[in-house]
Parts: C-alpha cells; sequence; structure tokens
C-alpha cells in the first residue's frame, strides 16, 4: 500500500447504511494495523511454501533411499559357508552377487547339479520333481541344456528300473578349466547302482544284500550366474542365480 502521508482515504459506504450518514475517513491506526496483517500473512504465505518445499525434498529424499533398499530387502537371507571340512570355522554372509564365498558357492551348486542329474530313487513322484520340466534341473538349466538332457533321462530311468536300481553319486573332483576366468568347470564322480534285481548279472539275494556296481564318469559344464534368476521365492535354493548353459557328461572306461 502507497504512503498516505497528507492524505486522507475515504471509507466506502456501506449499502446497508442511509445515504444521509455522513462519510467516514480511515485513520492511519487502522492502516497501520491493516498493513501489518498483510505483512504477517505475506510472512505465513512464505513459511508455507518453505515447509512444502522442504517436504518434497524430504519425499524425494526417501523414495530414492527405499528403493536403493529394495535389492537388499529382496535379497537380504543370510547363508552360512563353511571353509573347513571339519566345519569348525564357519562363516556368516548376506547373499549377494558379489559376495566373498561366491568361488566356494559356485562349486557347491555345480556338485549339486551333477547330483541331481545322476541320482535315482525309485520314487516315481520324487523323480519327476527333479526331472521333468518344471522341477529343479529344468530351474537350473537352460531351455536348450534341458531339452538334451529329457532326451536322456527316460533310457537312463528305464534302465534302472529294468534293474530294480537306484543310484547315488560320489563327487570326486571339481576344478576349473581356462583359466581363473572361465565359466567351464570339470567334474569327475562316481555312481553306485544298488541293485535287488532278478535277472542278468544282477541276481542277488536280498538277505545278502544288493549287488554294487560303480561307474566312473567326466563332466564338462559351463555354467554361471544369471541375476534374473535370483528371485526372493528361491534365494536360498539357488543364490546367486546358478545357470548352466552347456553341458557333456561321458563314462569313464575302467
Amino acid at each position: 500500500m502507497p504512503e498516505l502521508e497528507n492524505q486522507k482515504i475515504l471509507r466506502i459506504a456501506d449499502k446497508t447504511k442511509s445515504s444521509d450518514t455522513i462519510p467516514e475517513f480511515i485513520t492511519e491506526d487502522v492502516v497501520e494495523v491493516r498493513r501489518a496483517r498483510m505483512v504477517y500473512y505475506k510472512w505465513i504465505s512464505r513459511l508455507m511454501a518453505l515447509l512444502a518445499t522442504i517436504s518434497l525434498i524430504f519425499s524425494a529424499a526417501a523414495t530414492m533411499v527405499l528403493l536403493n533398499l529394495v535389492p537388499k530387502i529382496i535379497y537380504d537371507a543370510q547363508i552360512f559357508v563353511q571353509f573347513s571340512d571339519s566345519g569348525s570355522y564357519v562363516k556368516r554372509e548376506l547373499i549377494e552377487p558379489n559376495m566373498e564365498s561366491r568361488e566356494k558357492i559356485m562349486v557347491n551348486l555345480i556338485k549339486q547339479y551333477v547330483e541331481l542329474r545322476n541320482t535315482y530313487i525309485r520314487d516315481a513322484e520324487e523323480m519327476k520333481k527333479r526331472w521333468m520340466w518344471g522341477g529343479l534341473v529344468s530351474y537350473l538349466s537352460t531351455y536348450n541344456v534341458y531339452q538334451e538332457f529329457a532326451q536322456i533321462y527316460p533310457r537312463m530311468q528305464e534302465e534302472l528300473d529294468k534293474k530294480e536300481a537306484s543310484r547315488s553319486v560320489e563327487i570326486l573332483s571339481v576344478k576349473r578349466t581356462g583359466g581363473e576366468k572361465s565359466r567351464v568347470w570339470q567334474v569327475e564322480f562316481k555312481t553306485y547302482d544298488f541293485t535287488y534285481g532278478r535277472k542278468g548279472t544282477y541276481i542277488q539275494d536280498k538277505e545278502l544284500g544288493p549287488t554294487i556296481e560303480e561307474r566312473f564318469w567326466t563332466v564338462n559344464i559351463e555354467c554361471r550366474a544369471v541375476p534374473s534368476r535370483r528371485t526372493a521365492y528361491r534365494r536360498l535354493l539357488n543364490p546367486l542365480g546358478f545357470v548352466v548353459f552347456r553341458y557333456f557328461q561321458s563314462e569313464i572306461e575302467g
């Protein structure tokens, strides 16, 4: 409001009042009160704008923090890694793509995969969960690798069922081939076929125990960690996103 020195402001007459009422002038006190009120409301509005801005900044910062924490919330499970055969030294680690024990866990997953493909028990439902599409073998393999396995396992299953046999696996060695950064591993293992069969060379009196046939095998396996395979549902089953991209197995003739 402009300065009003040596000036008078006429108050607008109220329409409800009679026209005969004498006009009144606004005094300096009234002007000062109104000016102070305008200044007060102006600073209140500035304060509200400042608080709104701070609130928006805080909300944006909190959102960024939450977005950064989401992966850790999903994959925050911990795993106990055994560093010695005796089990006396165990380390607890968060399951992360670049965890310190990554190499040791990869070796363990390779062993489990080879055992999963070669172990056979006389339980049809359990073998379906392991070997058929949607089972563990398909989950840990690419589509092409599983399709190759799908052509093999029916023959192996038929052979073992014919002998009334079950098969267990003993891993002999696991080593990387082609340098430290190579994704190709070589696995040597032995299988034990426990047979109570009644035909051929597998005839054995059940009272004397099963016939055990030992066979030696070697595997070349190419595998790596795929982030999309790490899910909250199966993070303890496959903490690194382990996937097999190539698998070749052959028997070692004794």
